[in-house]
């Protein structure tokens, strides 16, 4: 059973037997994800069962996951380095300039821990009163990705 939509740990050290510290994470999507609508919140069924995507198809699914996903807010990423933080920063009263700046890193050092992403670029942002819309390529062992994300 693919279990990519999970992040996965490829490699954990542990200093002692009291200490469960993962010391070093790299992130991938395995190339096989469950199909998931972000409209409808809920997986998308295919004769009853969860489609599976895979390639390019999976890896589109895993990055806007990624990015949905509020790091340090749920239980079941705990002492796991996944997520990106982001919604206080989008919804504050810093200045714009800063605002891009530092989604754009964010997104970048989110994405670049999967082993399948070897870039991003090309972001542009567009801001319409209270939402920021956030577009970017990613490159990847795949291909391009066209990513949008609106906030």
């Amino acid at each position: 059973m693919a279990d990519s939509i999970m992040p996965t740990i490829e490699e954990e050290i542990f200093t002692s037997y009291d200490e469960v510290t993962p010391v070093t994470t790299v992130t991938t999507s395995n190339g096989t994800s469950f199909n998931f609508d972000f409209t409808t919140g809920d997986f998308v069924l295919e004769d009853g069962k969860v489609e599976e995507l895979t390639g390019i198809e999976a890896l589109k699914v895993w990055i806007l996951k990624l990015i949905k996903t509020e790091k340090d807010k749920f239980k079941i990423y705990e002492n796991i380095d996944y997520g990106i933080t982001l919604m206080d920063l989008i919804h504050s009263d810093y200045p714009y300039f800063f605002i891009k700046s530092e989604v754009q890193r964010e997104i970048t050092e989110g994405l670049l821990k999967n082993t399948e992403i070897t870039s991003i670029e090309n972001f542009v942002f567009t801001r319409e009163k209270r939402t920021l819309t956030v577009a970017f390529t990613v490159t990847s062992i795949y291909g391009p990705v066209e990513s949008e994300v609106i906030f």
